[in-house]
Order: structure tokens, then C-alpha cells, then sequence
């Protein structure tokens, strides 16, 4: 829907060789060395991850308990872009590029991924020998056709936006892919951590009509909204996957997936609930966490009233984001004010609304406010909606709570069928989030939030890699965004998986602003 030292070091020269995290193949962008996690809350207490001492024999069945249900895992959809989902589509599509330490990104499947000077033309290397699961080549003529897929309009792959970027596509040769943009984007990399970089075959389906992968499995059962299950791939590219099969079910009700794991009926469950991180330690469950989840409230300014700035000032003033942090997130979430309030080397400070309850009384005073409030139908969520809404609730604003089903919590979005929404995502794991969310023309601006100067920095930024003039870019989108009250700005809490003590291999995520797992290293311990 991650917290750690951003240090842009993405050589418009060539990416730095650098082994990534125990079990995850590339190279990595930056040394881990360069990354380090300001909050303590990074959680990685896992006994059985890369940070422990047990080893996964090979074999066997993992089942692992997704926290939302999942209807197609064809590239295009969002759903599978999702941070809690990327368990299940790395491990049949396996990306170019994944999430490394401290907001950084690291090659899978790429030997290079280099840009010139200002970000306008990135060059793609793949490594040899690369296959998909019928054993055909993916090479740079399979990578341009998926991107083409991506950007047609017939098919309305969520990461169309990303796509359409791209000015030309050219192979220069079997391996190499010359991407020539329409405008720079120093970002442009770390697109490919996703469904951009998810590459799916161009004609070759799976018999339940899914494009066929290169991940580590295939898919060999599929129950729409139920289960899925993955066998190990025999025409893998790298070493083999530990497991012989996994097995995902789909448990939407977080106090259900979390007895599931006690219970033993599953081996590793998604959460971002902390009191369910804390119950884990307690129960000699592996926890493997980190700040990751961004939530703030969005206000839509397609609402009149709201389109009024000392109005939405006044709604930020009224929420106690201390006391959020405390029901929600047992104190343990990291306070963010700005979208690159992650990226610690270029984190901007800004002058963000302090909770002040007569401030805010006197701002909403007569204006009787009446609000829809969507949220995601999630124990967490749903607390803080509840908690939000009884804030408001003392300086006049009456807030009907909306839950809303995970898998139709981004259409919903996307229609604009709210006033305020509880918003928890990934996408300020990178500073690309700035621009998908705040950007006049960016994908995810719900809110139709517009501002010219936001908009120009955010192209200004696109156009070095320097971190410095990065920064002072980031700086000045930030105060505008503030000076605005675009948004109300929570926390970026825990959000990982919990395994069962016989469950080894699991990579360190601690340090990552994106928890992005690939399974292919875990197993049953030895």
C-alpha cells in the first residue's frame, strides 16, 4: 500500500555491483552499506530469515494467507502491483528490478539498467540465458511487446500511465532495450519493481488463460477469490525455488489469518496490524516487518466546501495524530508530514498544522460539513476511521464511515465516490509516489489536487540524479503540499509477514520501503 536512508545512486553511468539480500538475485543499486533504517520499529525478529541461522530444506509445501481475495494475476491488473500481494506475483512473474535498502532498487532480471544525463533515455541490459516457464526466450523484443500490452488502451492495465511515458522502444540487440522517453524521469527505474517490470509472455497462456511467467513458479490451481496454488518451475532461470509447491489463500479478515497461523492451517500470513506483531513475538512466531505503510486522509476537492484551504487546514488540525498512533499502531508508527517524508537522506522538513482543537473549531465553525468517509474494510483501518471520525465529530464535522472491500478500494478511488478517504499505500516507498499522487495529471490523484509550482518541481526533479538538487526540488513540492492542506498525514507503520517457527529462508526486510518478498528462498526448516 518503510522507512530507510534514500541515497539516489542510480550512476547515470551504470548501477553499482552489490550483492542484495540473502536469497534474492541481482545487483543491487546501492551498497547496503549506503542504507540504514532511522526507526526503530524496523522489525526483523525473524529466527528463520536471512537475519537468522535456519536453513529451508528443500521440498515440501508453504501456504502463505494473502489479506485480500484475488480474482486474475495477469500483469495488468492493480491488484497485483499491491505490496502485500507481491509474494504471490514475484513469484510467478519475477520483475527487472525489486526494492533494495533505503528506498533504493536492485536488478533481478537485468544485467544494467543505466540512464544518460538527465534521465531521458535509460538503456536495459537483461542477464543471459532468461526464459519463460514454456522455455521460450525472454529477450528485449518479449520486454517491448509487454510494455506495448501495458500502454493499450483496450487493455486497461493500471500501469498504462507509467507506460505511456515512453516515447520509443528500441532493441539494439537479443538483450538490450533502449527506452527514449517523452520527458526525463530520473524515477524511471524503479517503475520496473512492479507491473511494468512484471513481464508476461507475449502470445503463451497458463490453462487458466493467464500469461505465462519467469518467476520461480507456475501456476497450477486457480479458485477465483479462494486459492491459488504454484509449482516449481522447471525452465526457472536461476537456481531452483525451495518449496515444491506454495499455496495461497485468500483471508480477508485479518483476526481470521492471524488464528490461521496459530492454528497451524497456514505457514505465513500478511499484516499491518501491530498488535498482531506483538502477539507473534510473544508466541515464538517470526516477525519480519518494516515502516512501509503509508496512511494519511485524502480530501476530494470535487467537493465544494473543500476546495476551501482553511477548511481542509482545519480538518488536519482536528485529528491527534499522537493519538491515532496509539490505537492504531500501539505507538509504534513513524510520523510522516510530506510524501518523501521516507526518503530520510532528502526528507524535506516543512511547517505541517500542529492538532490544535480550537484552531480548528474556529476554521469549521458554521460550515456544517457533512462527509463520506471510505475506508478499507480492515481492523486496523477501520479503527482509525472510527477514531478520525469521533475528532471530527468535536469541532462540527459529521463523518459517515464507508468501508469498502479491499479489492474494489482502489476503483472506488478512482471514481471519486467520496469526500475524505482513509488512504494506506506503498507508493511513497520512492519519490515517484509524489508524482503518481500529487501531480495534476498523476494516476493516483484522487483528489484532483492541482498546483502549478508542485507540478514543475516534480518535473525539475525528474531531470537529475544529483541528490542535492533533488532535495531542494523535494523541499519545495513538500511546503506547497503543505501550504495547500492537500492532505492529512498520519503515519508510516509496520507491515510485513508473520511465519510459523519451522518456516525458514525469509529475506531481511527491515530495511526496505517497499516490502517486496520473493518466496523462491523460503521453506520448512531442515
Amino acid at each position: 500500500m518503510s522507512q530507510g536512508q534514500f541515497n539516489f545512486c542510480f550512476s547515470r553511468r551504470t548501477l553499482l555491483a552489490t550483492a542484495f539480500v540473502a536469497g534474492l538475485a541481482g545487483l543491487a543499486g546501492c551498497s547496503a552499506g549506503d542504507a540504514t533504517t532511522p526507526s526503530p520499529t524496523a522489525d526483523s525478529t525473524s529466527a528463520a530469515g536471512s537475519t537468522g541461522n535456519a536453513q529451508p530444506a528443500q521440498g515440501g509445501t508453504v501456504t502463505i494467507a494473502l489479506d485480500r481475495e484475488i480474482p486474475n494475476i495477469d500483469p495488468k491488473e492493480n491488484l497485483i502491483g499491491q505490496q502485500p500481494v507481491l509474494i504471490l506475483s514475484n513469484a510467478i512473474y519475477e520483475p527487472l528490478m525489486t526494492t533494495a535498502d533505503g528506498g533504493t532498487f536492485a536488478p533481478v532480471k537485468a544485467e544494467s539498467f543505466e540512464a544518460n544525463a538527465d534521465g531521458s533515455e535509460w538503456t536495459l541490459v537483461l542477464k543471459s540465458d532468461l526464459v519463460f516457464s514454456n522455455g521460450d526466450p525472454l529477450n528485449a523484443d518479449a520486454v517491448i511487446k509487454h510494455v506495448e500490452r501495458m500502454s493499450d488502451p483496450a487493455i486497461g492495465a493500471s500501469s498504462a500511465g507509467q507506460a505511456e511515458q515512453i516515447s520509443t522502444m528500441t532493441a539494439s540487440d537479443d538483450r538490450t532495450v533502449v527506452f527514449t522517453l517523452k520527458a526525463p524521469n530520473a524515477d524511471f527505474i524503479g517503475q520496473f519493481a512492479r507491473q511494468l517490470g512484471m513481464i508476461a509472455h507475449p502470445t503463451a497462456v497458463d490453462e487458466f488463460n493467464f500469461p505465462l511467467g519467469s518467476g520461480p513458479y507456475v501456476v497450477t490451481g486457480f479458485q477465483s477469490g479462494s486459492e491459488i496454488e504454484l509449482t516449481r518451475s522447471e525452465n526457472y532461470w536461476g537456481e531452483p525455488a525451495v518449496a515444491d509447491k506454495l499455496v495461497y489463500k485468500m483471508l480477508p479478515d485479518a483476526d481470521s489469518r492471524f488464528q490461521s497461523l496459530q492454528s497451524g492451517d497456514v505457514d505465513i500470513i500478511w499484516t499491518e496490524v501491530t498488535k498482531q506483531m506483538n502477539e507473534a513475538r510473544s508466541a515464538n512466531l517470526n516477525v519480519n516487518a518494516a515502516p512501509a505503510a503509508v496512511s494519511s486522509l485524502l480530501m476530494n476537492q470535487a467537493n465544494r466546501a473543500l476546495q476551501d484551504v482553511a477548511v481542509r487546514k482545519g480538518i488536519i488540525q482536528a485529528i491527534d495524530r499522537e493519538a491515532l498512533n496509539a490505537v492504531v499502531n500501539m505507538g509504534e508508527g513513524v510520523t510522516v508530514d510530506n510524501p518523501y517524508s521516507l526518503q530520510t537522506a532528502v526528507a524535506p522538513t516543512v511547517d505541517y498544522p500542529a492538532y490544535d482543537q480550537a484552531a480548528a473549531e474556529a476554521a469549521l465553525k458554521g460550515k456544517n460539513l457533512s462527509l463520506k468517509m471510505i475506508v478499507e474494510n480492515r481492523v486496523d483501518t477501520m479503527q482509525r476511521a472510527t477514531a478520525v471520525q469521533d475528532m471530527l465529530s468535536k469541532v462540527g464535522v459529521t463523518v459517515e464511515v464507508s468501508p469498502v472491500e479491499s479489492a474494489n478500494f482502489a476503483s472506488t478511488l478512482k471514481a471519486g465516490d467520496f469526500d475524505i478517504a482513509d488512504f494506506v499505500t506503498s507508493v511513497f516507498g520512492d519519490p515517484n509516489g509524489a508524482t503518481m499522487v500529487f501531480s495534476s495529471d498523476g494516476p493516483y490523484n484522487f483528489t484532483k489536487y492541482t498546483n502549478s509550482t508542485v507540478d514543475s518541481e516534480i518535473a525539475a526533479s525528474k531531470t537529475t540524479t544529483d541528490s542535492a538538487k533533488r532535495a531542494e526540488h523535494f523541499k519545495k513540492i513538500s511546503d506547497e503540499i503543505t501550504k495547500d492542506a492537500s492532505a492529512a498525514w498520519y503515519t508510516a507503520s509496520n507491515a510485513g509477514i508473520i511465519s510459523s517457527s519451522d518456516i525458514a529462508g525469509v529475506p531481511d526486510v527491515s530495511k526496505l520501503t517497499l516490502v517486496s518478498i520473493n518466496p523462491k528462498t523460503i521453506g520448512k526448516s531442515q
